[in-house]
């Protein structure tokens, strides 16, 4: 049960951890775009979806824990 404990606040921490990050990614990637590098701001936006599908897996992991 201590290892199960410990994997829920793993779980959480990560996504707060990536939360934090998708945030990140959509500031710079509006600073690209502002900046005139569009094709910069696509990657950034783009990298900034995978961590939001990373988010959703974990927050599926963590629902089938009982959370």
């Amino acid at each position: 049960m201590e290892d199960e404990d410990r994997l829920r606040t793993v779980l959480k921490q990560l996504i707060q951890n990536n939360e934090y990050l998708a945030e990140n990614y959509r500031k710079w990637g509006r600073v690209a775009a502002t900046g005139g590098l569009d094709a910069v701001s696509k990657e950034i936006d783009e990298a900034g979806q995978f961590i939001q599908i990373a988010t959703q897996k974990l927050k599926g992991a963590l629902g089938l824990m009982g959370e």
